[in-house]
């Protein structure tokens, strides 16, 4: 079965038992940039001034990155930070929506002390997701060298701050050596890894800013 990143990302920071979001509030933010480098790696967009721009308008054929497509196409060239905060809307329920219509989450709901409702999307079909962690294991930990998309994954798991989760066995420094050590290998071109390590790095700055906000507003 033929996934794209965003939905390996979300399968990713789900328990497959308890149907919870491992991923806290950052998971929107990665899907924005999953769909942001799902784009280039199919070749639709590149960098160009340092801003995001539309080399090949052809519809991808998948409904969400349609719909990035032509945004991004319709729009002055922006640089990826705003995208990663402009695609992110909307698309993380568009994503577990589709993964339970595929067969692999599936949605339960229920209410906390019989008022506030809350939604789990625990695991129907878990192989799909044992097959992404695989490659993931194998490029981060093994340090096979991977195809890009499984370097572009990881790098947006550890940029979502979800590495504890995916990698439990590797330590926090580790994990952060062994992903500056993917970033820097030579899984694609140079043109192309430059895009996706830029992408990552707007993810990751919107997550850090985005904590920083939270932390401020709870004190």
């Amino acid at each position: 079965m033929e996934l794209t990143l965003a939905e390996e990302l979300t399968l990713l920071a789900y328990d497959d038992d308890t149907g919870k979001s491992k991923a806290d509030m950052y998971l929107e933010y990665g899907i924005g940039g999953a769909l942001l480098a799902e784009l280039a790696l199919r070749g639709a967009v590149t960098l160009a001034d340092k801003k995001v721009t539309v080399v090949d308008d052809t519809p991808p054929g998948d409904p969400l990155l349609d719909d990035a497509l032509a945004k991004i196409a319709a729009s002055t060239p922006r640089r990826p930070q705003h995208w990663v905060d402009r695609l992110h809307r909307g698309a993380k329920k568009a994503t577990l929506a589709r993964l339970v219509e595929r067969g692999l989450l599936r949605e339960e709901s229920g209410k906390v002390l019989l008022v506030i409702p809350f939604t789990t999307y625990p695991a129907e079909d878990g192989g799909p997701e044992r097959e992404v962690r695989q490659r993931l294991h194998d490029a981060v930990v093994v340090g096979t060298v991977p195809q890009p998309r499984t370097a572009t994954l990881a790098m947006l798991v550890g940029a979502c701050e979800m590495g504890k989760h995916v990698f439990p066995e590797v330590s926090r420094r580790d994990l952060k050596r062994k992903l500056n050590d993917l970033a820097a290998g030579d899984w694609a071109a140079a043109a192309t890894k430059k895009v996706i390590d830029t992408i990552r790095a707007a993810v990751l700055t919107t997550v850090t800013t985005t904590a920083a906000t939270a932390g401020t507003s709870n004190s």
